[in-house]
């Protein structure tokens, strides 16, 4: 494309699988390409990306424009007040007091990818996995989860010592799972939105098959309202929807399975900001009604919003466990790439 010299580049979210040494090459090309007099349209969830690359920044709200500001004379709070319609300090979140640990991992190895990982995760908290691309986060959630077998380690529930022999197992003992990639791994995209909420509940269904069809609609209807999906109705085709709320149809699937440990890979990726901080709302109003969170994400400030305690992961270990006042991007960037304290 870009030999083509086209006059106008427009990039939606280019950065969204790539590394943090492929989004330096890529920004130092857009910033040759400005030079050279091309005009680009840089679309991005990233605000942090902003500031690197943008000179004017266009705000949008609800499918409408509401202000075009210069880079230079606005900041991130300003953007986010924007966009949401709130002041960023609203998004603060009051403390709760945790119980007993619902998860506990001890001694989790897989070879090659992660070894000798051991934490716990109680109820009324979110723990968070951070780390860098690779460092093994994403695989230790998917090892729980029982999608990929382990070699050694421990998976207690409940205090219980477990076994998981695949995700079924998990599912049967409270357990759900938000995968990274939603589309590819989450969802049945050409199927409705009642049959992706229903999916993890169909075991507890039984009965004739209108009665099934009919209690699928209701759990549809039931977690839309509770999450706040913005859908026409319930048999609509979940590739339909947005980012925002085809991550909430995920986590609906979960709450109507009544799982107490919830895993989410990414919990904002794709979405955009207003969607992202309602998916913040919500995470903590499940903690707060005592289910057990651990979550991965790549977005150090997302980290620090939601986690109680972080975990940092480098090249296959825990090599730190933070809370959240003793966390801070650079922290957390100095033990995720140096594997020690700054």
């Amino acid at each position: 494309m870009v030999r083509r010299r086209p006059d106008v580049l427009v990039m939606d979210e280019p950065t969204a699988s790539l590394s943090e040494r492929e989004v330096d090459r890529l920004f130092a090309i857009i910033g040759r390409l400005k030079q050279g007099g091309m005009s680009i349209i840089y679309i991005s969830h990233r605000l942090n990306e902003i500031p690197r690359i943008g000179d004017r920044v266009t705000i949008m709200r609800d499918g409408r424009t509401i202000d075009t500001l210069d880079v230079k004379e606005s900041d991130r709070d300003k953007w986010i007040q924007l966009m949401v319609g709130r002041e960023l300090h609203q998004m603060a979140f009051e403390a709760v007091e945790r119980g007993e640990p619902l998860l506990s991992v001890k001694g989790l190895t897989k070879h090659g990818l992660f070894r000798d990982v051991t934490f716990d995760v109680h109820r009324g908290e979110i723990v968070a996995l951070a780390g860098m691309v690779g460092s093994g986060r994403t695989e230790v959630l998917r090892a729980i989860f029982g999608v990929n077998p382990v070699d050694a380690g421990e998976v207690w529930v409940r205090g219980r010592r477990t076994i998981i022999r695949g995700p079924a197992d998990a599912i049967r003992l409270g357990m759900g799972f938000l995968p990274e990639d939603r589309k590819a791994q989450g969802l049945v995209l050409e199927q409705a939105i009642a049959h992706n909420v229903a999916l993890a509940s169909y075991p507890r269904i039984s009965g004739p098959v209108w009665y099934r069809g009919r209690r699928t609609e209701e759990l549809a209807n039931l977690y839309g309202q509770r999450l706040r999906i913005k859908m026409s109705r319930s048999s609509e085709r979940v590739a339909a929807l947005s980012g925002g709320n085809q991550q909430k149809v995920m986590l609906a699937r979960w709450l109507a399975a009544e799982s107490e440990i919830l895993m989410i890979d990414e919990p904002t990726r794709g979405v955009d900001v207003a969607a992202k901080f309602e998916i913040y709302q919500l995470l903590h109003d499940l903690k707060r009604k005592g289910l057990a969170i651990l979550m991965v994400s790549s977005e150090l400030p997302e980290v620090l919003t939601l986690a109680d305690r972080i975990l940092v992961m480098r090249e296959g270990e825990v090599v730190a466990h933070l809370t959240r006042n003793e966390a801070s991007e650079e922290v957390i960037a100095q033990w995720a790439m140096a594997g020690s304290r700054p």
